[in-house]
């Protein structure tokens, strides 16, 4: 039956079909606590393969369930039958009336994208949830989504004017308000739209006084089925209202026409900082009465947690006033006019100071201010679940929602059921609406653990009710409080609501087990009783975390990694759109391998290779994840685990041990360079090693930045003079042989007295020596000594191939080399990030026992160029004296460079050019990354990573500008594709040296 499916869908749709083993284990799961495997994926081109897709399933009696982003917390986007992804192909803005304030949508359309489009025309789409950057509209109204501006704006109900709908019968239905001789039209006809409309007015006018006992009377209400929408009978009849919220169980969207509303004119942040959260809470009402358009609260809890991720740290600092508040309440206010702002902060004020609470604030006028407020507030979700080990804070009753004027109480109540049944929570989310996310933490792998799961829920449930709120404020029931549907909403209400989906889907076709007949919270959990953590053996230290298993285990679906429009996470899926490719479908895949559900050899699964190729090891997994999954550290492990079941490939042996081929070119070049850039070099590297003859590989000079650096020693150039970039050194006069130096050893470490010394990375001495010269003479200038480390490799090719044995060797040997000084106060410099990135973070991590004490010490004493000078400057140790520079200067931060934070003192460095603006591309990943571009089989991928912003921005630079960047396969990247010159910022700073 399975195979039948499988080829009536492939012969069928003009889309994707895949039945494959890791495709089904990418779709089952999203953002939620369960797992459900699904029996094939299909991702539809166009609303055709939409209608032919329920055609086929319903004649096979296969299920189907739609998905958009995959970011449902409750379960409402996982099924067994057949997963329709709509996110990749059928998602376009088909139609903007910016006169009229609407648009027409397809369902895949992400959210961010939408409103970057309607950006040019001051609009946008008014809920605005924390999830925007991979949320998809079709998401958005089957979960009827809201955000942190309901209380200005509503939900998504409130904004869908018209939907296109395939009903079970695969038939298309236009839904959209009926003035009242519409209705009687539409309810007389035979079809099943015609019996949907009968239903839903009859059941509305049947059950008003129910649904006007039993609906919670609060703004963020999104459980059961809409029907109180259509009991006023002074209101347009739309049936699209019953879809909006129904979670794909009652028809599939193919297309929606929705309400756009103006951007504001004028808004500031008012953060508020309480000792206590309650506090907080019983601000809330009052601070409404200033008619905010948003009042967001994080906990201590959630703020903690952002002490573990470099990128949200910096957020969390630049935003608190003190370390560790009770609470933060973020107030935002709009105006028409700027002016009309500060009276009503002054007044917002005036009310806090006499309120009584133990509080301070914080003014955010600017947008750069209010962008930092609001960033850490998004990340509140990853953060809440930012927890190490099998204990995780949980999405299962953090949706729940009462009237803001009961909020303290309830919170308190709320978290005392949480201490009574012996764990506890993070809160954060909407206080304007009553609508708190709190998520207990509970170790659901244990008997104890999934009871105190369920007893949590229903205590929840009772309490709830109690206060006349909503369970499902936002997320939906999905699988997670379906079960308590009829609980909520009464037996009345619960028997009309499965008649609605009786109506629409007698047969079961749209994700059954949703909203009614749901199966009980603790069946389908992705870790349940008897789920055991693959704990298999590794080269990094995974302690932290409890081993890698567990550090794989981190990643909750939340999907960050999803977003295309700005960051670096994730490259390879910015360019192909599959989940595959993005960091949650490696860390998935990889979760399934070890735990043994792929059903080969765990971590040394063909498949499991090929999901885990694209990861270009950008390392921005690590920064930009809200938990700080590193699939880069993951996919070296798996690597060096594959090689010794398979054996390592020539091409992995070559560029991993880089150091010892350039040493072997820069003895012969130029001949070796003649030779590699020939076509016959260039052909016989693509049929041995696979290296694509359309690179051209860098140039080796036998006039090594070692070389240079021992002749000239520690001043190699005179700063009143600084040498020329364009023509640094003659290599056909390598070296002085009277000069008895060691180019290989310079400098005596253990006697130095230098207060820095440069790392002599690979690429610096064998193809790119001015940096070096470069970096030096800059460091002349401002006075500052230099030594030079003994050149080594950093061992990040070695990494990267997943030769772990031999990185582990560099790593003691470049730790042995360097502790010394680093004991000593003496700082170690980088040119290249990556090889910053290898000593500080990565041997810190191979090595164990006392080499891993020496290892965190040199690494503590490591700092890239930029960011040392940017130091000294702030601090006044030191003063450039600069010509004026170009008019702009276009910065490219290499990947590494962001994820260990460290773009931001580039910038700031550069800024201090005379004469010069500075234009943060913030173009994420070149698509270079160190060897991957240079492979046969990633040379498209990587121009499509470069084409997104980095090459198109390279071409359109106006004569006189500069393109920066501190990587050397950036500038590589650059370089191949456009032909355009880009440097490393010492060379700059070094041509703009004053005598």
């Amino acid at each position: 039956m399975i195979d039948t499916l499988r080829r009536e869908l492939e012969s069928g749709i003009g889309g994707e079909v895949r039945f494959d083993r890791v495709s089904r284990g990418l779709y089952s799961t999203d953002a939620s606590v369960y797992q459900i495997e699904p029996l094939g994926v299909v991702i539809p081109r166009a609303r055709g393969d939409v209608v032919r897709t329920v055609e086929i399933a319903r004649r096979h009696g296969v299920s189907i369930t739609a998905r958009g982003g995959g970011t449902s917390q409750a379960g409402q986007a996982i099924g067994p039958g057949l997963q329709l992804d709509t996110s990749k192909y059928f998602n376009r803005v088909l139609e903007v009336n910016v006169e009229e304030c609407w648009a027409r949508v397809e369902p895949g359309v992400v959210l961010d994208e939408l409103n970057a489009a309607l950006r040019p025309h001051r609009l946008r789409f008014a809920p605005d949830i924390s999830t925007a950057s991979r949320a998809t509209i079709g998401g958005m109204i089957a979960n009827n989504s809201s955000g942190a501006r309901s209380i200005l704006f509503g939900k998504t109900i409130d904004h869908v004017l018209e939907l296109e709908v395939v009903l079970a019968d695969a038939s298309i239905a236009h839904l959209r308000a009926l003035a009242p001789d519409e209705l009687e039209a539409a309810c007389a006809g035979e079809g099943l739209a015609a019996a949907c409309h009968r239903t839903v007015r009859t059941l509305a006018r049947d059950c008003r006084g129910e649904i006007d006992r039993r609906f919670p009377k609060v703004l963020r209400r999104v459980g059961g089925y809409n029907l109180d929408e259509f009991v006023d009978p002074s209101k347009p009849f739309n049936l699209a209202k019953i879809i909006v919220g129904s979670e794909g169980t009652l028809a599939l969207v193919v297309g929606a026409k929705i309400n756009l509303v103006p951007l504001p004119i004028a808004k500031a942040v008012l953060a508020i900082e309480f000792d206590e959260l309650l506090d907080a809470l019983a601000a809330t009402p009052s601070v409404l009465r200033h008619r905010p358009s948003a009042v967001e609260v994080m906990d201590r809890f959630i703020l903690d947690h952002a002490r573990e991720s470099p990128a949200l740290d910096a957020l969390r600092r630049g935003v608190l006033q003190t370390d560790r508040p009770g609470a933060l309440l973020c107030v935002e206010l709009y105006a028409d006019r700027p002016g009309d702002l500060p009276p009503r902060l002054d007044a917002l004020e005036r009310d806090l100071a006499g309120s009584g609470f133990r509080c301070r604030w914080r003014r955010a006028e600017t947008p750069e201010a209010q962008a930092r407020i609001w960033s850490l507030r998004e990340a509140a979700l990853g953060l809440s679940m930012a927890m190490k080990g099998d204990a995780k804070s949980l999405s299962f009753v953090e949706d729940t929602a009462v009237a803001p004027e009961k909020l303290r109480e309830y919170i308190e109540r709320f978290l005392q059921i949480v201490r009574r049944h012996g764990t506890v929570a993070g809160v954060y989310a909407h206080a304007s609406v009553g609508c708190l996310h709190v998520r207990p933490v509970v170790d659901l792998k244990t008997a104890e653990g999934v009871q105190r799961f369920e007893a949590i829920a229903n205590d929840i449930a009772g309490l709830v009710l109690e206060f006349g709120g909503a369970l499902s404020g936002e997320h939906g029931d999905g699988l997670v409080r379906g079960a308590f549907t009829e609980k909520m909403f009464g037996t009345t209400l619960y028997n009309a609501f499965r008649t609605v989906k009786r109506t629409f889907d007698s047969d079961g076709v749209f994700n059954p087990g949703k909203i009614v007949d749901t199966p009980p919270i603790t069946a389908n959990l992705r870790y349940g009783v008897g789920y055991r953590t693959a704990e298999p053996p590794t080269y990094f230290d995974f302690a932290e975390h409890g081993g890698m298993g567990r550090a794989v285990e981190m990643c909750s679906g939340l999907g960050a990694c999803r977003k295309t429009l700005d960051g670096t996470m994730c490259p390879s899926y910015m360019a192909t759109r599959e989940e595959r490719h993005s960091t949650r479908g490696r860390a998935n895949t990889l979760r399934l391998a070890m735990a043994g559900r792929l059903g080969e050899s765990g971590l040394g699964d063909e498949a499991v290779y090929g999901v885990l190729d694209l990861c270009l090891e950008c390392r921005a997994c690590k920064s930009e994840c809200p938990v700080g999954v590193d699939v880069a550290r993951f996919k070296s492990e798996f690597l060096a685990d594959y090689w010794r079941r398979h054996g390592v490939p020539w091409r992995a042996r070559a560029i991993g041990h880089v150091h010892t081929l350039s040493k072997w070119g820069s003895r012969f070049a130029p001949v070796s360079t003649i030779v590699a850039r020939s076509a016959a070099g260039r052909w016989l590297g693509e049929a041995l090693l696979g290296i694509d003859r359309r690179r051209t590989l860098p140039a080796w000079t036998r006039n090594t930045f070692a070389h240079q650096f021992a002749r000239r020693g520690a001043n190699i150039a005179n700063p009143a003079n600084p040498a020329n970039p364009e023509n640094p050194a003659n290599p056909e006069n390598p070296e002085n042989p009277e000069n008895p130096a060691n180019p290989e050893n310079p400098a005596n470490l253990e006697n130095l007295e230098k207060p820095v010394i440069l790392f002599n990375d690979t690429f610096t001495n064998y193809s790119h020596p001015e940096v070096g010269v470069a970096a030096a003479d800059v460091f002349a200038a401002a006075g500052i000594r230099v030594g030079l480390a003994p050149h080594a490799c950093c061992g990040r090719p070695m990494i990267s191939q997943g030769l772990l044995d031999d990185a582990r060797v560099v790593a003691q040997a470049n730790t042995d080399v360097l502790y010394d000084a680093a004991a000593g106060g003496v700082r170690i410099i980088f040119l290249e990030p990556s090889c910053l990135s290898a000593v500080r973070e990565d041997a810190p991590a191979l090595l164990r026992g006392d080499a891993q004490r020496r290892a965190k010490v040199v690494a503590g004493a490591c700092l890239l160029f930029e960011d040392l000078l940017e130091r000294e400057w702030q601090a006044g140790s030191i003063r450039l004296r600069l010509r004026p520079g170009p008019p702009t200067i276009v910065l490219h931060g290499h990947c590494h460079q962001k994820a260990m934070g460290l773009a931001a003192s580039a910038r700031a460095l550069l800024a201090r050019v005379p004469s010069s603006s500075v234009v943060d591309l913030d173009a994420g990943c070149c698509g270079m990354a160190g060897s991957f571009g240079y492979a046969r089989e990633h040379y498209e991928v990587s121009r499509q990573i470069g084409e997104r912003v980095l090459l198109p921005a390279a071409r359109a630079m106006r004569a006189g500008a500069v393109l920066a960047a501190s990587g050397v396969s950036c500038r590589q990247q650059v370089s191949h594709f456009t032909g355009v010159r880009a440097i490393h910022p010492a060379v700059l700073l070094q041509s703009l040296l004053c005598p």
